[in-house]
């Protein structure tokens, strides 16, 4: 081999192990911006009739479970079972066929509390296909006689995705009037023990022509603050309802600022959220 041809051969070897060596310690950081939790299907739930009110029940599928939760059912009626203790019965249904029953009893049902949270559960996802939901409804039962039905709508929820190098807000997602909140994911442990405390502020922009550096342009709707061993890599954070009907997070550039702190110092920044395709990777 000639002394030009070994020239090529060093370069092209020495190029090879500079960008294989590249590859291998961005590895982490491009699986953990590429790699987030999968959300294939999610849906919300709500529906009203003369006795009954449910608002913004959610039902989605990841890629382990199906979870149900987070939404109110509304007694309009007070005597609406005459005294007894009524069960709830929520149903999703496919094309030709049942998809999904839950139920579950309103424990110490009384008429000067009649506004009652959904029960958060979680099923193995292998038992419930959310493909092809058509329609779905919610049942208030006493004593093996059917009380009221509710025809439930349904509203496909559109998926956020956020991160930057090494954080990522990882399952969240609006509909018009619900958010769910999500969690911050950290590539590395390094800031939780830097920083104990954590506080996350979600917000919006007042004038999307206004100056997004300005943050007297953002509306804080919701902030949670807490440990950072507890909140970092933890679960999520629940759901956020807009009170006016009117309004509605599809139409808002949403961001959440996060700021660390240990009591002498503070590490802040921001993450946009933007919407994605149900089903996509996203975070």
């Amino acid at each position: 081999m000639d002394k030009k041809h070994k020239q090529h051969l060093l370069v092209t070897l020495i190029f090879t192990l500079i960008v294989t060596a590249t590859l291998f310690f961005m590895y982490d950081d491009f699986v953990f911006q590429t790699y987030g939790e999968v959300v294939y299907y999610d849906y919300i739930l709500k529906g009203e009739n003369n006795q009954l009110k449910v608002e913004n029940i959610e039902a989605y599928l990841d890629r382990q479970s199906f979870h149900i939760g987070e939404g109110r059912i509304i007694f309009k009626d007070v005597n609406l079972t005459n005294g007894a203790v009524p069960t709830v019965k929520l149903s999703l249904y496919g094309e030709n066929q049942q998809k999904f029953d839950y139920e579950f009893v309103v424990e110490e049902y009384h008429s000067d509390n009649l506004i009652y949270s959904i029960q958060s559960i979680s099923k193995k996802y292998k038992e419930i296909d959310l493909d092809d939901v058509k329609s779905a409804s919610l049942t208030i039962e006493a004593n093996d006689q059917k009380l009221s039905e509710v025809d439930l709508k349904i509203t496909p929820v559109e998926q956020l995705e956020g991160s930057n190098k090494e954080y990522r807000i990882e399952n969240a997602s609006i509909s018009n009037s619900m958010m769910r909140l999500g969690t911050l994911k950290a590539a590395s442990d390094d800031v939780i023990k830097e920083y104990p405390t954590v506080s996350l502020e979600y917000r919006y922009l007042k004038d999307k022509n206004g100056d997004k550096e300005d943050n007297d342009n953002y509306v804080v709707f919701k902030k949670i603050t807490g440990k950072s061993k507890e909140l970092v890599n933890g679960n999520d954070y629940g759901t956020y309802n807009l009170e006016d009907e009117d309004d509605s997070f599809k139409d808002k550039d949403l961001s959440v600022v996060i700021i660390f702190s240990n009591g002498k110092e503070k590490f802040a920044f921001a993450i946009d959220l933007k919407t994605r395709e149900v089903g996509d990777y996203y975070g």
